[in-house]
């Protein structure tokens, strides 16, 4: 019994973070999220404690979701260089059924106005988080000698993030998605001449 519910709660979670990653903290109405995930309020407020509970293991799981997205296709790369750069091209060209193009840990830090938030502040733990699991992605890329060792691991991983966020903010319009191959391309050329 513990197991189904478990699995519901972790289905309940990932649908409300398609729903956030999509329209926002803010613009998710409580009538969204009843909709999206099947609950009502009371329900909501009995599992999550809040909106902004479920909003935050929303954004916990987002952040699972892509790490688990890098590492398979970690999987099935040659090299850490290049599994990076299918994972790229996975969120950019192909968007995997994304309900945004935009990160949602990007989103979730730009929307909150007040730096003293609580939901604020996870934005900015999970991203550091995600940026020191990519350090140690970049280090074993490094050991590996796909990279120059004269250059930090970290100022591989903040590149990264950097270039990674600008491609899927660019690709978010319409009419250019024939220019992503060549960016991305470009974008791992960057790393490598470092």
């Amino acid at each position: 019994m513990a197991n189904k519910i478990k699995f519901q709660r972790e289905a309940v979670v990932h649908r409300a973070s398609q729903l956030f990653w999509q329209k926002g903290f803010h613009a998710t109405s409580t009538r969204d999220l009843q909709l999206a995930i099947n609950m009502r309020p009371g329900s909501i407020y009995s599992a999550f404690g809040s909106k902004e509970g479920l909003y935050i293991e929303a954004l916990k799981d987002y952040t699972a979701q892509i790490k688990q997205q890098i590492t398979d296709c970690l999987a099935t790369a040659d090299s850490i260089l290049s599994g990076l750069q299918l994972f790229v091209e996975n969120v950019v060209i192909h968007k995997a059924n994304a309900p945004s193009a935009i990160c949602m840990l990007v989103k979730a830090n730009s929307e909150f106005a007040d730096k003293d938030s609580s939901l604020y502040q996870l934005s900015v733990e999970l991203l550091n988080k995600f940026e020191n699991y990519l350090s140690l992605l970049f280090q074993q890329a490094i050991d590996n000698k796909e990279l120059n060792n004269s250059v930090p691991a970290q100022h591989y991983a903040r590149l990264f993030v950097v270039q990674f966020t600008g491609l899927r903010g660019y690709f978010n319009r319409p009419g250019v998605e024939s220019l992503a191959p060549a960016m991305i391309e470009q974008m791992f050329n960057i790393i490598k001449s470092l």
